[in-house]
């Protein structure tokens, strides 16, 4: 039997058709009301999303709208690194990417709404070629009324996720009987470059209309602006220096870059419900989130650093250095648009629900001007610096001021657009049949999914031509900073945004032979279309629920580009792939107390190869006998997840759990290279003898790991101490694979270590929090050999929030990001082989929130 309040949340959220809403007794109908009246109101609280993790067949993580609003999260990715087992990415100061359980982003899934999430930017995707890993920053966090973090998964939920999948629930109008108007106002301050322009504005609005209230409408919209601010040092090491060798952290070439980003993110969304009787329910959803994006980035260059150097004790002198000053003036926009039409009809014995969907995630990018001033006709300088015992070394340069702009001319300057979209037609029915075929009291549940995928990818690169040599004192755009990086550097103007501009504005563009060889490489125009069909049974004998089941899906791709010869021949490239795939599942769940539950599960699932890697073209260099070529022929990637876990549920939504799994995995994809090999390619040409990098898959690979956590509001001490209350949670994950041929190491992404911690007070009107989140070390990119791999450096990070309810309809609030001033930091095979390293200070947000 179901519950009705999660029968109808599982259509339009196509999430949970678990064993939560098939293994209880059905509600007398004077109690369909109130339930359905909780859904809306009620189900954005915390104790509801306790209440669905305790019932769920498998294992998932709820975070409800109640808790999410408790951190200073801006969009769905930030909000997730709170979620146990999640890891965070970040960019440009914001979360942007996640890992569940270590497990590469692009091998992991995402739906909004119970509608797949796509990526907008393919080549945006970290740890490269991968191509499908979901932007979540795209989604700000007043269009996610729920997040859910699925780690096994069932039959009727997509196959996607080795790691485990998320589901962003949005603002439903299910049960929704009397009108509602809630939201947010607020702004802001960051202190990296004294930045006050920031706006924060949320709203959510429904009711319930027609005869006997059979219809209902919710309305959602959020808008949030802000001008980020941060510095970043970027050395280049000196790669014949070999790392962890003394003397490992010789300067090639060192970037001082100084950054300033505008971002003007976005979401609307709204659903249509129709309830004509008890037994039937239609509607219409649509979605539209993303952000537009500009950057304005002037970077001080070193080059040269590298070329003759001498050293004495820690200092290194570099002769024959020279420097430039470049410009770039970028604007993109990311947007993911969802639209969802579905309903679902009672007959008694039958259940059917169904659903058909759009979703278009695209990236455009509008222009992207790089200008380079140079010091044409300048004598070289000398430089030394000690990069041996300073983390970042200070440099003392001989006959070479920054600050005199007048040495700078401009000489070159190039533009790049781009235009990338990701489409995908769905269609997806469930039947579920009550039965006691087998002694308990369950359900079985059949259906299927279609989904057609189109995904283009068109960058366009060019030159100016004419390039007047004009000098950088004509366009100073700020400056001089005489102290970057906390007085470490003088990295001297900034050219002008306006300036630059007026001087490109009348010069023609064309594309070069390397542009023309750039545009080809990245372009691909694919198309993917799975076909999938399941079964499944759940149901309850006594204390013990029951979930098995399988789902097939087919993939039918086929993935075009363009091979690349000597970098002036360019043919058309195009190759199919066809596989078929089966995920059987077996869930248990058993009550050994009222709120002490064991969990034991086996499920499967799937991390198809990403676009790039399975890139058709070739790039064929015939002087150096070498090609670079994705795989069409890759297999995906599948697993074998083993959970055992048990949870013991607290008062005042809290819980003490701990658990384990592993994750065995089959053709894991890795960088390859055959040397002295032959190339074939589409045209059915071989090139003998050459060095062929590419992608391929490895036999077995796998992430074991641990997952604990613990929430407890400390309820029992007196008053007024009964608000206090403490959280944590912590994962370590052990992984392996093979790297490189006869080398091991753990999985790109991975962060062996992450935690969540916070204290809390939440009574009397007064919420306060101080948390703090970690994440561990992880592999980046696969270099060469181990001393070249990029590794993205632990972080931790410490927050502040705080709210206080004024009135019953009004709250105030007042929250500090990155207290710490944690940075984002990259080296290269050793902790001490800095490569990059970026500062974003703390920013600060007050406003206040209503609801009436």
């Amino acid at each position: 039997m179901k519950i009705r309040t999660l029968s109808l949340l599982s259509v339009t959220a196509s999430a949970l058709v678990p064993f939560s809403a098939q293994a209880q007794t059905a509600p007398a109908p004077a109690a369909q009301a109130d339930s359905r009246d909780i859904v809306v109101t009620g189900k954005r609280a915390a104790t509801n999303a306790r209440v669905e993790e305790k019932a769920a067949p498998n294992l998932i993580n709820v975070q409800a709208a109640e808790d999410i609003v408790k951190y200073p999260d801006f969009n769905a990715a930030e909000a997730l690194g709170r979620v146990p087992g999640v890891s965070l990415a970040i960019d440009t100061g914001e979360g942007r990417f996640v890992n569940i359980r270590g497990i590469d982003g692009n091998l992991n899934g995402t739906t909004f709404g119970g509608v797949t999430l796509l990526n907008t930017q393919p080549g945006g995707t970290y740890f490269g070629g991968g191509g499908r890993a979901v932007e979540l920053d795209t989604v700000p966090i007043g269009a996610v009324d729920r997040l859910v973090v699925r780690k096994s998964g069932m039959p009727d939920q997509e196959a996607e996720g080795l790691g485990g999948s998320v589901e962003l629930t949005p603002r439903t109008a299910v049960g929704l009987i009397k009108p509602f108007f809630e939201g947010t106002i607020g702004g802001g301050y960051q202190s990296a470059h004294k930045n006050g322009d920031i706006f924060i504005g949320e709203a959510a609005a429904g009711t319930a209309f027609g005869p006997d209230k059979q219809f209902a409408i919710v309305l959602t919209g959020s808008f949030h602006t802000d001008k980020r601010g941060f510095d970043d040092v970027e050395p280049g090491l000196l790669d014949a220096v070999q790392p962890g060798t003394p003397g490992d952290r010789v300067l090639d070439a060192l970037d001082l870059r100084r950054y300033d980003y505008n971002r003007r993110r976005f979401g609307f969304g709204g659903e249509l419900d129709w309830n004509p009787d008890a037994q039937n329910h239609y509607y219409i959803r649509a979605n539209n989130a993303g952000y537009t994006e500009s950057v304005h980035r002037s970077i001080l260059q070193y080059r040269g650093l590298g070329d003759t150097i001498t050293t004495s004790g820690n200092i290194i002198t570099a002769t024959g250095v020279d420097a430039r000053v470049t410009l770039r003036d970028e604007q993109e926009s990311h947007l993911n648009f969802i639209a969802a039409a579905g309903g679902r009809n009672d007959f008694g014995k039958v259940i059917v629900d169904y659903q058909v969907s759009y979703t278009a995630s695209t990236y455009h990018r509008d222009y992207d001007r790089n200008s380079s001033f140079r010091r044409s006709g300048q004598p070289t300088f000398t430089v030394a610096y000690d990069n041996m015992t300073r983390l970042y070394p200070t440099l003392t340069a001989t006959s070479f001021n920054p600050s005199d702009p007048a040495q700078f001319k401009l000489a070159t300057a190039t533009n790049a657009t781009e235009r990338a979209h990701d489409r995908e037609y769905a269609a997806v029915l469930n039947v579920t049949v009550p039965t006691t075929l087998l002694g308990g009291d369950g359900t079985f549940q059949f259906g299927g999914k279609l989904r057609f995928r189109d995904k283009i990818d068109q960058p366009n690169n060019l030159s100016y031509t004419g390039v007047p040599a004009t000098s950088l004192s004509a366009v100073l755009g700020g400056g001089p900073y005489t102290d970057y990086y906390n007085g470490t550097y003088n990295v001297g103007y900034a050219p002008s945004i306006p300036g630059v501009r007026a001087i490109l504005a009348p010069l023609a563009q064309f594309t070069s032979a390397a542009n023309a060889q750039r545009n080809a490489q990245g372009f691909f125009n694919d198309t993917e279309n799975i076909y999938a069909g399941y079964a499944q049974y759940s149901g309850t004998f006594g204390k013990l629920g029951i979930l098995a089941g399988v789902r097939v899906e087919n993939t039918d791709g086929t993935y075009r580009g363009t091979t690349i010869t000597n970098g002036n021949l360019f043919t058309p490239a195009s190759r199919k792939s066809n596989y078929t795939n089966i995920f059987p599942t077996l869930q248990l769940r058993y009550d050994l107390a009222p709120k002490l539950v064991a969990r034991a599960t086996y499920s499967t699932g799937i991390g198809r190869p990403g676009f790039l890697q399975l890139l058709s073209g070739a790039v064929i260099d015939t002087g150096n006998l070498a090609v670079s070529v994705g795989n069409p022929k890759l297999n995906p990637t599948t697993v074998n997840a083993f959970d055992a876990q048990l949870e013991y549920y607290l008062s005042n939504s809290g819980i003490l759990s701990v658990g384990a799994f592993d994750k065995e995995f089959n053709n894991y994809i890795v960088n390859n290279l055959q040397q002295n090999t032959t190339y074939v390619d589409s045209s059915g040409t071989s090139y003998a003898g050459y060095d062929v990098t590419s992608y391929t898959n490895v036999k077995t690979s796998r992430a074991r790991g641990i997952e604990a956590q613990y929430n407890q509001k400390l309820s029992f001490l007196p008053a007024p101490f009964d608000g206090f209350g403490v959280l944590g949670n912590v994962t370590y994950v052990w992984s392996t694979f093979a790297i490189r041929p006869g080398q091991t190491s753990r999985l790109p992404g991975t962060s062996p270590l992450t935690y969540n911690l916070a204290a809390y007070y939440e009574a009397h009107g007064l919420q306060l929090r101080l948390s703090l989140s970690h994440v561990d070390a992880a592999i980046f990119g696969v270099g060469g050999d181990a001393g070249f791999d990029t590794f993205q450096d632990q972080r931790t990070q410490l927050d502040l929030t705080s709210s206080f309810q004024v009135t019953r309809n009004m709250a105030v609030y007042f929250n500090a990001k990155n207290l710490n001033n944690s940075p984002l930091r990259y080296y290269e095979g050793f902790a001490n082989r800095t490569v990059q390293r970026e500062f974003y200070k703390q920013s600060y947000e007050a406003g206040f929130r209503f609801k009436f």
